[in-house]
């Protein structure tokens, strides 16, 4: 099962500015949503300047609704500009 991304881990990586070595020594996250949500930022941007296809798209899309924990999840993270 992918990693499932939350606004937990959103609330992190806004913090940090996607950084993980800002983290620090008290905050535990998962490194495979924490990479998960560093690939499906950069898809977001690749598509919102038409750098991907239609079919490119709608895969992302389907990764969204599979790794993200809900639609306002869905949302926070397609708002998010890094």
């Amino acid at each position: 099962m992918s990693p499932v991304i939350d606004h937990a881990l959103l609330d992190h990586f806004e913090r940090t500015a996607g950084d993980p070595a800002r983290l620090g020594q008290d905050v535990s996250v998962d490194p495979a949503g924490w990479e998960l949500a560093e690939e499906l930022l950069f898809d977001l941007h690749l598509i919102r300047h038409d750098y991907a296809d239609e079919g490119y798209a709608r895969h992302v899309e389907r990764r969204l609704r599979d790794t993200c924990a809900d639609n306002s999840v869905i949302e926070r993270i397609k708002a998010l500009r890094l």
